[in-house]
């Protein structure tokens, strides 16, 4: 008789609507203490290199989609990254940064009562994760940014192998409560971020954001897309909170 080894991805299609809601309420508190804590904000600082992940890969990911180019991409030390592209389409290209955070968080929510599917988009999401810096956060270091070059790819495979991780070894609950904390988190960070922008596009000479990249493509004043963003992504949030609610 043969015991198998080889990690399965199977698991409970959906989880109990009283267990779903108990989950999703701690995820967003233990995300809330690693956001806010101030001597916690270290063991929360992954997530916000996961979110700049998420939000750079959007605007990367959109330029491809739109028929340009997704030359390279960096992450900082502070947490900021910076994409380049070329060609497509700018006005869906710069706005997919934000809103792709939002989106990815929102998604998330939506899978978290569901383990199976859920154990299967952390693999997939692992494996992209990984796949994607190296193609396209390597070449930032033969680039001369060596330092905020091997940031991003160290962050993506990091989070690819725990991402990986967690879908083949953990059972149902951790799987559940493990998307909904990334969830809540990407969800903090984008209103947080957000929010940042629309008082950054207030200034008469702040610094280059998204906001008024968008600004100079449409010539309607930068806050305002600060705005729009922050609402959409509000509304997006909401939904999918009641959804999985």
């Amino acid at each position: 008789m043969t015991r198998s080894v080889v990690p399965s991805l199977g698991g409970r299609r959906r989880l109990a609507r009283g267990e779903s809601r108990q989950l999703l309420l701690l995820a967003i508190a233990t995300a809330a203490v690693l956001a806010w804590v101030p001597w916690l904000r270290l063991v929360g600082f992954p997530f916000r290199m996961l979110a700049t992940l998420v939000h750079e890969l959007g605007h990367g990911l959109a330029a491809l989609l739109t028929g340009g180019e997704f030359l390279r991409f960096v992450i900082r030390g502070d947490g900021s990254g910076v994409a380049l592209t070329a060609g497509g389409w700018r006005a869906v290209v710069i706005p997919a940064g934000y809103l792709g955070v939002a989106l990815f968080a929102s998604a998330l929510v939506l899978l978290g009562a569901r383990p199976r599917a859920a154990r299967w988009a952390l693999a997939v999401l692992g494996l992209a994760v990984a796949l994607l810096v190296l193609r396209f956060g390597l070449p930032s270091v033969g680039a001369g940014e060596v330092a905020s070059g091997l940031l991003a790819v160290a962050s993506g495979i990091g989070w690819g192998a725990v991402l990986l991780a967690v879908a083949l070894r953990a059972g149902d609950r951790l799987v559940a409560f493990a998307v909904l904390v990334l969830a809540a988190s990407a969800a903090f960070t984008a209103v947080s971020d957000l929010w940042t922008l629309i008082g950054l596009s207030q200034l008469a000479c702040g610094p280059a954001t998204d906001a008024r990249s968008m600004a100079e493509l449409t010539l309607i004043p930068a806050v305002v897309w600060a705005v729009i963003w922050a609402l959409l992504a509000a509304v997006t949030l909401t939904l999918a909170v009641r959804r999985a609610w």
